[in-house]
């Protein structure tokens, strides 16, 4: 554990960065659990879609916890718009092949 002197807002700036990374990670946690609601449900390719959205999230929270965390040590703050661009239009294309594979497997089979 690491211990800094509590100066101006690099306190609340550490702690915020901490529930971001927390907020990711429940958003991750929810996209695991709709992946294996729909596995148990027998829609396998769907519910590995929501998986690896799950899993990416994951991922992607740690790295930039960390990366935003080594920022601000060094009084410094990254703003990473093409990774938050990406994550959106990948878990927007999964959860689209995920539904279309719901509709497929649930009404057109």
């Amino acid at each position: 554990m690491e211990i800094i002197d509590n100066t101006g807002s690099e306190a609340r700036d550490h702690l915020a960065n901490e529930r971001t990374f927390l907020s990711w990670g429940r958003s991750s946690l929810t996209f695991l659990a709709i992946g294996v609601a729909l596995i148990e449900y027998k829609m396998i390719i769907s519910g590995i879609s929501f998986a690896l959205i799950g899993v990416i999230f994951t991922i992607f929270s740690l790295f930039r916890y960390y990366e935003v965390k080594n920022a601000l040590l060094k009084k410094k703050y990254i703003i990473n718009n093409w990774s938050i661009i990406s994550i959106t239009i990948t878990s927007i294309i999964l959860c689209l092949i995920a539904f279309l594979v719901i509709l497929y497997e649930k009404y057109i089979k």
